[in-house]
């Protein structure tokens, strides 16, 4: 922004005189109260909403970060269970070894 020139600024009115603004209607307790309300609902409102996006968005980071652990374990999990039912079945259905003697 340019800066003013002096002669500018000398042509331009100055406030000389203290101006007295009225107090608005009613007590101001509650004018006071009546505006903390309104606030307070207005930040209830948008902040349930922000709230729950907020929890939204960090649950589904934590989703992506969990997922990859949560297949290798089941992954881990199946192939445990497999691999003893198939040594199991194979235990089961061996022929046992005759020795010649």
């Amino acid at each position: 922004m340019p800066a003013l020139s002096k002669k500018l600024l000398r042509t331009l009115p100055t406030l000389t005189e203290v101006v007295d603004v009225p107090a608005a209607p009613g007590a101001p307790g509650e004018l006071e109260e009546a505006l903390v309300q309104r606030v307070l609902q207005h930040l209830e409102r948008t902040l349930d909403a922000r709230v729950q996006q907020v929890v939204a968005d960090a649950l589904q980071e934590q989703m992506k970060e969990l997922a990859p652990r949560i297949r290798q374990r089941v992954d881990n999990a199946v192939r445990k269970a497999v691999t003893q039912a198939v040594t199991a079945e194979t235990a089961e259905t061996a022929l046992p070894v005759r020795r010649a003697g």
